[in-house]
């Protein structure tokens, strides 16, 4: 039986039908179940890209971006739109760049950053493929999103669904995820080793520069590290 943590989990960060749960959805119970949702994503990315390589790797590169894209309803994507635009419209001020992330429609750095987000994705997961790196795309998903786990840790920008979550104790299910995906790429290349990094740089840059996080942000590190993560992993 499938856990309503790991259930709501699906239906919160991904497209896959799951069944409506009667209960109000649970923070404290959704949130540990994030990495298996990155797993989740991982597969079917992996299945897409092994399904086109059957007939090109082109192909299967294309399939798995597509599929990575849409199957978390491009959430992250758009997220990483809107940062893009508050911070390219913003020119360091604070209510400016609050008033842009809210903002519903997309602009012109948000759309140039979701082309060099595909263009990114597709060109080294063509490469991966290429050298047979295939299954261990997986791994990629699930360290993205452990990161939202050490994200959430700093002040909320707005009183959104950040701000909601932001109380929420999970230190003890990131660090045994941290250990788990560690003890896994062990048996990868060494350079593996560093996707714990990747996760801290996005962590500096919003505390840094930013001084904290919503949902917004949080869409944008799984993105931004996913694509960092795949160049790392070249």
């Amino acid at each position: 039986m499938i856990p309503q943590g790991l259930i709501e989990a699906l239906r919160w960060m991904t497209v896959i039908p799951m069944p409506q749960q009667k209960k109000q959805m649970n923070m404290t119970n959704i949130l540990p179940w994030l990495p298996v949702t990155g797993l989740v994503v991982g597969l079917c990315v992996s299945s897409a890209a092994w399904l086109g390589m059957q007939y090109d790797v082109w192909l299967g590169a294309c399939l798995a971006v597509f599929v990575w894209l849409a199957i978390t309803g491009f959430l992250h994507a758009d997220g990483l739109a809107d940062l893009s635009d508050a911070l390219g419209a913003s020119h360091g001020d604070k209510h400016r760049f609050l008033a842009v992330l809210k903002d519903p429609h997309i602009g012109s750095f948000g759309v140039m950053s979701l082309i060099l987000l595909v263009i990114a994705k597709l060109i080294l997961l063509k490469i991966l493929l290429s050298h047979g790196v295939l299954w261990s795309v997986m791994l990629i998903p699930i360290w993205a999103r452990v990161g939202v786990f050490f994200w959430l840790q700093l002040p909320a920008l707005t009183q959104g669904f950040a701000a909601a979550i932001q109380g929420v104790s999970i230190t003890s299910q990131a660090m045994l995820w941290c250990i788990i995906l560690t003890v896994v790429s062990f048996f990868l290349p060494a350079h593996v080793w560093f996707s714990p990094f990747v996760l801290w740089f996005w962590y500096l840059f919003l505390q840094r520069r930013l001084r904290g996080m919503n949902g917004d942000c949080l869409g944008a590190g799984i993105e931004v590290s996913e694509v960092v993560l795949l160049l790392l992993f070249l």
